[in-house]
Formats: C-alpha cells, sequence, structure tokens
C-alpha cells in the first residue's frame, strides 16, 4: 500500500527530473552559446533540486536590488524618514535623509513641502556630505539621456527629472517643473517619433517634435528625462513648491538630537522600486542605510554595513545599489539565498508577478514572483514559483553572454518554469 500511494508523486516528479533540467540548460533556444547559471530550491524539503554553475561570478543586472531590498530590511525603520531637521528659536534647518520621493512624479509625496509651507520660521537648508558621484562606478556613460538614469543625490526631489508633455500636433510643450534653469528649445526639424535630448553636463533639452502621419491617434506623448542635479536647483525647486524662501548653510554638521519627519511606510518604496525595478529609488535606499550610522551618504559605506549582516559568507562583488553597474558579479548561490532569507508572503505582495504586475506582467504565469534583470546580452530571473502541487521553489535563472533576440531567452526561461510548475 507505501508503494502504491508513493508510485504517483514520484512519477509526477519524474517528468522534469536534474537530467532533463541540465539537458535543457544546454539545449533550449538561445542558452546554446550562452553562459547560463541555475539553482532550483525546494523549501520543504530544505534540498537543491538542479543547479548548473551556481557557485560560479555572473552579471546580475536589476537582481541586485534583491540585496538591495535585503539591506533596507535590515537597516530601515517600518516608516522611512522623509527628512531631519532641528529648530532653533525662530529657525528650521533642515537636511536630508536620502529619501527619493519628495515631489516624485510616479509616487508624488508632499510630506516635505507641506511641513515647509507650513511652517513661520526661517528655513535653512543644510547640504549633507555624500561620497558618491552621479552615477555609480561601471554604469554606462551615456546612461544620462535615458529615463532610467536618474542621478543619484543628497535630497532628489521630482525623482531628479522633468516630465516633457509634448503635443506633436499643436507643436506645443509643457513640463514639471518649470524652472528658468531647465531651458527647452524646439529642433526645426522632426523625427519618426518624439525626441527630448539633453546636453551632457548642462540642463539644456532639445525638443524633436513627431512628423505625424495621416491616420495617427496618439498626438500627444508623455516623456521623462533626469536632469542635472545641484543644490542650488534643489533648494530653488523645493523653495518654489514651498512657498517658501530657503537658504543654504555650510558650515554645520549633523547633531546628536534632531527631529524627524515621517514619510512612506518602507514596504511602499520597495515594492515601487522593484516591481517597475525603479533605479533611483535603489540608488537612495543605500543611501537612507548608510546615513543611519553615519553624517555622510555613501553607497559602499552601506554595501559594507549590508553585507556584514547577512548569513552570505562569500566574498561579494556588489558596486551599486540598482544593478546598473557591470561590475557587480553575484553567484546564483548568493542571490538563492537572499530569496530565502524573504518571507515568501512578503515577496507575493511586493515582487513582479507573472501577468500581472511589474516588469514580468507580459511574462510567465500568475504562479511566478520574480526580480528580473537586464543588460545588453545578460539578463537574470530570480524569485518563487508555485506549482500545481502546492509547493513553493526558489529558482535562479541567469543567461550571460547570449547572442540570441531578449524575447528568445524569456521564453526559453518560461519553458522551463512551466516544466517545473507541472512537475513538483
Amino acid at each position: 500500500m507505501v508503494f502504491f500511494l508513493l508510485g504517483p508523486t514520484l512519477s509526477i516528479a519524474q517528468r522534469y527530473p536534474k537530467r532533463k533540467i541540465l539537458k535543457d540548460l544546454k539545449a533550449l533556444p538561445g542558452f546554446e552559446n550562452a553562459f547560463i547559471g541555475f539553482k532550483l530550491y525546494d523549501t520543504d524539503k530544505d534540498r537543491v533540486v538542479a543547479e548548473q554553475y551556481a557557485d560560479q561570478y555572473m552579471t546580475p543586472a536589476s537582481t541586485t536590488k534583491l540585496f538591495t531590498y535585503q539591506a533596507g530590511l535590515n537597516y530601515l525603520p517600518r516608516t522611512l524618514s522623509a527628512m531631519e531637521y532641528v529648530i532653533k528659536g525662530d529657525s528650521i534647518i533642515f537636511w536630508s535623509t536620502g529619501y527619493p520621493l519628495t515631489l516624485h512624479p510616479d509616487h508624488r509625496d508632499s510630506t516635505v513641502v507641506k511641513f515647509l509651507a507650513a511652517s513661520d520660521k526661517q528655513l535653512y537648508y543644510w547640504s549633507r556630505p555624500m561620497e558618491d558621484e552621479r552615477f555609480g562606478p561601471g554604469w554606462g556613460w551615456d546612461d544620462y539621456a535615458g529615463y532610467y538614469g536618474a542621478e543619484k543625490s543628497v535630497f532628489p526631489i521630482y525623482g531628479n527629472s522633468v516630465q516633457v508633455i509634448v503635443d506633436n500636433q499643436k507643436k506645443e510643450f509643457s513640463t514639471s517643473p518649470t524652472h528658468p534653469g531647465l531651458r527647452f528649445t524646439e529642433s526645426d526639424s522632426t523625427n519618426t517619433r518624439t525626441r527630448v535630448n539633453r546636453d551632457e553636463f548642462w540642463n539644456e533639452f532639445e525638443i524633436k517634435y513627431k512628423e505625424l502621419e495621416e491616420g495617427d491617434s496618439v498626438t500627444v506623448d508623455t516623456l521623462i528625462r533626469p536632469f542635472r542635479y545641484s543644490d542650488p536647483l534643489f533648494i530653488d525647486l523645493i523653495g518654489q513648491a514651498s512657498g517658501k524662501q530657503i537658504k543654504q548653510i555650510e558650515d554645520y554638521h549633523r547633531p546628536k538630537t534632531f527631529e524627524t519627519l515621517a514619510g512612506v511606510a518602507a514596504d511602499s518604496l520597495y515594492k515601487w522600486m522593484l516591481q517597475p525595478s525603479d533605479n533611483l529609488f535603489a540608488e537612495q535606499i543605500l543611501m537612507m542605510v548608510s546615513g543611519k550610522s553615519s553624517d555622510t551618504l555613501s553607497t559602499e559605506k552601506a554595501i559594507k554595513l549590508a553585507q556584514a549582516s547577512t548569513n552570505i559568507k562569500t566574498e561579494l562583488v556588489w558596486r551599486d545599489g540598482s544593478g546598473l553597474s557591470r561590475y557587480n558579479m553575484f553567484r546564483p548561490n548568493e542571490i538563492l539565498d537572499v530569496l530565502k532569507s524573504i518571507d515568501f508572503s512578503l515577496a507575493e505582495e511586493l515582487f513582479p508577478q507573472g501577468q500581472t504586475s511589474g516588469t514580468i506582467e507580459e511574462w510567465y504565469t500568475p504562479n511566478v514572483y520574480a526580480k528580473t534583470g537586464t543588460l545588453s546580452n545578460n539578463h537574470s530571473l530570480a524569485g518563487y514559483i508555485k506549482t500545481d502541487s502546492g509547493k513553493t521553489l526558489i529558482f535562479v535563472m541567469m543567461a550571460n553572454h547570449y547572442t540570441a533576440p531578449i524575447t528568445t531567452i524569456r521564453e526559453s526561461f518560461g519553458v522551463m518554469l512551466k516544466k517545473i510548475q507541472k512537475a513538483y
């Protein structure tokens, strides 16, 4: 009777045993000439089902954000601080925590602006020291031009970007924010699509209208472009939004006692980082982590703190919060260790979900909750899959140095996940 009960279960699992998994990792489309790291872990049985190159360093891209998320969980409070300040007589001195949501176009938080607007005191801003450059080490030199390349900064505002609404039919545009330091000109030529280009080092933008064709139904485009951040620009923008005059002070140090202004729940920021894979949010989370123990905001210090608090024993090659850096190198083993440390109920709420949300909304099945990572010729997927039998398995898939189209890699990942879902 015992063998009769076990027989069907064993036969189901054997539909996709280790040897077939390893065969697919070599033979599926796009995998033939690529370096494919893989690990599949059964949480119920605490065992590895199959693995390939799990101990080899690979380029993680945005799966780096899993480590950033873990750092936030370990070091940041459940409610984030939007800023810190002291009251001295008839003055308020305020400074940043690294909080990235002030007047952000997608998640507009007016906490700081309302606080400053309601004050009857003279306002002074101290620009807290920051060790980082505007871009992380190993970022592409031309990242400044893309919506994903907003600069890291002491006190982000408007997502360190300008939103440009372009009406191609009327040849008109509007911006948010509007500021004389953000200068826009209109090109005499048109393009096959709307373009807003910025000078690399100056806040000078050029708009090229789209040449409309007969039958075009969409004539208005909204584009997001990063601006060059500076303390004077920040002070102008926050003063403009609050209706207050704000002066900057230089010779100041963070006191031992101060007040904090509560921002959003930390889980909200983590969700907004993980699902659309927001790079600025990831970078600023590490800034906030470093700011808990030091005057100076520093990605390097945050990473050292984060590594010291994990159970990962191997040396991580970890250089930024977002994964834009090509210097990052993680092993599938290390990514799986991070996923094991995260409560799956949190992952269900915060991670992208197949056919439902985030970067995998158009891919995989609803039973997949996973973080993607993509740089040219490198694509990763790491997370959890709920199988037909009710199990929750953890998986890491990393395709490095492939030459096939990325859609081919995603489709092959999907083939394996469907087999895993049915078999285990």
